[in-house]
C-alpha cells in the first residue's frame, strides 16, 4: 500500500491550494482531496512534512495537518489487510470519505460557514450509508442460491441453465462487489451499457441477459433481500429487428436428402451466392453424411435437436414415434413418413449407447457440419441480416448455408406444412407449440410463399407480366 500526499497547483480565492492523497492498493489507484487547504510553498513533498509553527487560514497547525495525514495512511494500511482481493475505485473512494468525515475530525476547523457545515453533514451521512453498503452482501453472492432454487422450482432445461450460467459470468465481470441496492435506474442502465459496449453484444442478446437480470432481482425482492422499485419501472429500449426465418424450401430439402457425399479430399465445383463457380475440398464426409440424415429427420418429423438426439428404438411402434419434448414436456405421437422411416432404417443394424435410434453428434459440431454440407449442396440464396451492435445498426448479406442451424429442420417442417395448406392448429399438434402467437412468423412466410406461387402460375399462363 502506498499513500502519498501532494498539493493541487491551482490556489483558491484565499491563495491556498487543496491537499490531496494518492492511494495505490493492490493495483487500484485513486487521488482525492483530503479537505484541507495549505500554502503549497510550505509543504515538502519529498519529506511529506510541514514546518513547525505553520498554521493555515482555517486555523489548523502543521502538526494537526500531519496528524490527519498519518491517520489516513495508518487507516489504509489496516484496511488493506482486510481485503481478500483487489478493491474497486468506488470502494477506495467510499473508504476515504468515511475516514475524512469521521466524527472525531474537527469539522468546524476544516470548513467555514453554516452552509458548508450542512453540506458536510450531508456528505458524512452519505459516507456512512456507502460504508454500510460495502459491508452488505454483494448481488453476485446470491446467484448460486437463485440458480439452484429456480432450476428446481421450474425445471430448467439444459439451454436455460446454460444461459443463466452465462448471465452469472457476466455479473461477475460487470461488478462482482456491488450490493443489490446498486441496481437503481442508473445501475440497471450501467449493466445494459456494459453488455452493449464492453462485451459488444447484439441488442437481441443484451435483451435476453437483461431479462435474466430482472428475473434475478425480482427473486431477490420476493425473498426480502432488497427493495428495488426501479426494476419494475425502468424499461430500456432494445432494437431487435425481426431476423429472417431460416428454412429450406421443398426443392432444397430434397436436394440435401438425396445428396451423395464425395470421398474425403475430393474437390467439387459449387457456387457462391452470386452464382460464381468456386472449388471446395470435401473433408469428413462421414460426419457430413450423418449430419445430413439427422437434419432431414428433424425436417420430416418437426423434432428439435434435443428431442431428435433422444429418440430410442423403443419409442417407435407401428410407424409412430412417441416422444415427450425436452423443452416443454409435451407428449407427442408423430406418424413417420417414408423419408423419416428410411433414415431410421439406414441405422437399424448399428448399435448406439442407450439403444438410441440415430447416431448423436453434439449440437455445436452438427451446426458446423450442417453449414458445410449445405454449402456443398449449393444452398446459397442470399439472406439479408439486420441487427444492432454497440448501439449501431448493421446490414449484411450472407449465403443461406452460413445461417443454417439444427433448428432450421423444425422450421422447414412447419413452413412446408403451412405452405401446402395444413391448418396451423393441426401443425401445432405435430410441433407441440402452446399458442398461436408462436406460429405467427411461420404463417406469414407460408402466406407469402402461396402468393409468390400464384403469381408465378399467373405469369406462366401468360397473364400477369
Amino acid at each position: 500500500m502506498k499513500a502519498r500526499f501532494n498539493v493541487k497547483p491551482e490556489p483558491n480565492k484565499d491563495g491556498e491550494c487543496p491537499m490531496r492523497v494518492s492511494l495505490f492498493i493492490r493495483g487500484t489507484r485513486i487521488q482525492q482531496s483530503i479537505g484541507i487547504n495549505i500554502d503549497k510553498t510550505k509543504f515538502d513533498v519529498h519529506a511529506q512534512t510541514l514546518p513547525k509553527g505553520y498554521k493555515n487560514k482555517a486555523g489548523l497547525t502543521g502538526a494537526e495537518i500531519m496528524n490527519r495525514m498519518g491517520k489516513i495512511a495508518d487507516h489504509f494500511s489496516d484496511y488493506e489487510l482486510t481485503l481478500s482481493e483487489a478493491p474497486t475505485t468506488p470502494m477506495l473512494a467510499a473508504e476515504l470519505k468515511k475516514i475524512l468525515y469521521a466524527s472525531d475530525v474537527h469539522l468546524a476547523t476544516i470548513h467555514k460557514g453554516k452552509a458548508d457545515m450542512e453540506t458536510l453533514k450531508k456528505e458524512t451521512e452519505e459516507a456512512k450509508e456507502k460504508a454500510v453498503e460495502k459491508t452488505a452482501p454483494s448481488a453476485y453472492s446470491y446467484l448460486d442460491q437463485y440458480r439452484r432454487e429456480r432450476a428446481r422450482e421450474v425445471s430448467w432445461t439444459l439451454e436455460t441453465a446454460k444461459m443463466n450460467k452465462s448471465f452469472q459470468k457476466h455479473m461477475e465481470k460487470f461488478n462482482k462487489q456491488c450490493p443489490l441496492s446498486y441496481f437503481d435506474k442508473e445501475g440497471l442502465a450501467a449493466f445494459v451499457d456494459y453488455l452493449r459496449f464492453k462485451c459488444g453484444m447484439e441488442d437481441s442478446s443484451v435483451k435476453k441477459q437483461y431479462k435474466n437480470l430482472v428475473a434475478f432481482l425480482n427473486w431477490c425482492q420476493a425473498h426480502g433481500y432488497a427493495h428495488l422499485p426501479d426494476v419494475a419501472t425502468y424499461h430500456p429500449v432494445f432494437k431487435t429487428p425481426g431476423k429472417p426465418v431460416i428454412f429450406l424450401t421443398h426443392e432444397e430439402l430434397m436436394r440435401l436428402y438425396n445428396f451423395e457425399l464425395p470421398k474425403s479430399g475430393e474437390k467439387v465445383k459449387i457456387h457462391d451466392m452470386s452464382g460464381r463457380e468456386i472449388e471446395e475440398t470435401v473433408l469428413e464426409p462421414g460426419a457430413l453424411a450423418k449430419t445430413r440424415d439427422l437434419f432431414c429427420f428433424c425436417a420430416f418429423t418437426s423434432l428439435r435437436y434435443s428431442d431428435m438426439a433422444n429418440v430410442h428404438r423403443y419409442d417407435i411402434k407401428d410407424g409412430v414415434l412417441s416422444v415427450t419434448t425436452q423443452k416443454t414436456n409435451v407428449a407427442l405421437n408423430i406418424k413417420l413418413n417414408s423419408y423419416a422411416q428410411a433414415i431410421l432404417d439406414k441405422y437399424k443394424d448399428q448399435y448406439f449407447p442407450g439403444d438410441l435410434a440415430l447416431p448423436v453428434i453434439t449440437n455445436q459440431r452438427m451446426n458446423t457440419y450442417l453449414k458445410e454440407v449445405c454449402k456443398l449442396c449449393d444452398i446459397n440464396e442470399p439472406i439479408r441480416i439486420t441487427g444492432f451492435k454497440n448501439g449501431r445498426r448493421y446490414d449484411i448479406v450472407r449465403p443461406k448455408y452460413s445461417e443454417m442451424s439444427t433448428h432450421a429442420g423444425r422450421k422447414t417442417f412447419i413452413c412446408f406444412m403451412l405452405s401446402i395448406g395444413v391448418a396451423p392448429q393441426v401443425v401445432m399438434k405435430f410441433t407441440g407449440h402452446a399458442d398461436y402467437k408462436s406460429m405467427k412468423p411461420y404463417i406469414d412466410i407460408a402466406e407469402k410463399a402461396k402468393t409468390d406461387a400464384m403469381d408465378a402460375m399467373e405469369k406462366a399462363l401468360g397473364g400477369k407480366k
